[in-house]
């Protein structure tokens, strides 16, 4: 792919070609890498880079992009969890 991978971009070329990768094996590697390296900012990015994960099996990546990628859904997930219950608390103080 000449252009620069976007997240969605990467996102929906991987799902599009998951299931046979190796005839788009480079671009297929730098979409999984675009979407390894990505911040999760709602709850479905979050699941699309677990996804890649979970894809890999118990293979581990050489270049620990799997590794940062766990680490950045964990974060979001903390926040997210943070923000419910906040949420879940101001809520009780309304009713």
């Amino acid at each position: 792919m000449t252009e620069a991978w976007t997240y969605e971009s990467a996102a929906a070329f991987w799902r599009r070609t998951r299931s046979n990768p190796e005839p788009a094996w480079a671009d297929f590697e730098a979409a999984e890498r675009r979407l390894l390296d990505h911040a999760p900012r709602t709850a479905e990015e979050a699941a699309q880079v677990l996804a890649v994960l979970v894809d890999q099996g118990a293979d581990r990546r050489s270049d620990g992009r799997d590794v940062e990628a766990v680490s950045r859904v964990r974060r979001f997930l903390l926040q997210l969890a943070r923000l419910e219950a906040a949420a879940a608390g101001s809520l009780r103080d309304v009713a």
